[in-house]
């Protein structure tokens, strides 16, 4: 999953935790990557790769008279390794079929667990079901808001988002943009030349 980011402006998004490495690639101008309590600066032609479950802030740097822009593509989206730890498994499945019912109980019995054993595994790896669902959907919401595959008004469908709870909050809260200005500051394709490409 591929997406490309252009801004006029200072803007950050904060907190990305995704359960596969991330790429990011300046293309203009400048950007800040903080992760682990230090920045990095990235110009044109310089390219990171951030592990899984590293969480990051990343900021473009851009003004009217200087843009900045960035490419980051999510690497290896493929299920976990059933030697991988239980909270690893779950966040990718989570984000890779973010629709299904993802609760405790749901994942418990594809384990073949009970639900106690699978909450205290989780515990003793310092998490929880609730937690682990909610961050992943945010991240799948995220890319999709930022790729423009999916309207707007129908993410929280798309990733499972319950009915009663209020996604766009929790989207602000999380990465301190909307949704709409996620999908903004995305450098679309047209229709046309993204099928060719793929």
């Amino acid at each position: 999953m591929r997406v490309h980011l252009h801004s006029h402006l200072h803007i950050s998004l904060h907190r990305l935790l995704l359960a596969f490495p991330l790429s990011i690639a300046a293309t203009r101008g400048r950007l800040v990557i903080r992760r682990r309590g230090y920045e990095r600066s990235l110009v044109p032609r310089q390219a990171v790769t951030i592990d899984p479950f590293e969480a990051i802030d990343l900021h473009l740097d851009g003004s009217s008279v200087q843009p900045s822009a960035c490419t980051l593509e999510i690497q290896g989206m493929v299920p976990a390794a059933p030697q991988s730890s239980l909270h690893h498994r779950i966040c990718k499945h989570v984000f890779l079929q973010p629709q299904h019912a993802w609760s405790a109980a749901f994942i418990a019995e594809r384990l073949d667990m009970s639900t106690a054993q699978l909450r205290c595994m989780l515990f003793s790896q310092g998490t929880a079901v609730t937690d682990l669902c909610r961050t992943q959907r945010l991240m799948r919401v995220l890319f999709e808001a930022m790729s423009g595959d999916v309207a707007i008004s129908n993410l929280g469908r798309f990733a499972g988002w319950p009915a009663n709870s209020d996604l766009d909050s929790a989207f602000y809260d999380r990465f301190g943009l909307t949704m709409d200005a996620a999908r903004r500051l995305a450098i679309h394709r047209s229709p046309e030349r993204r099928r060719s490409v793929a």
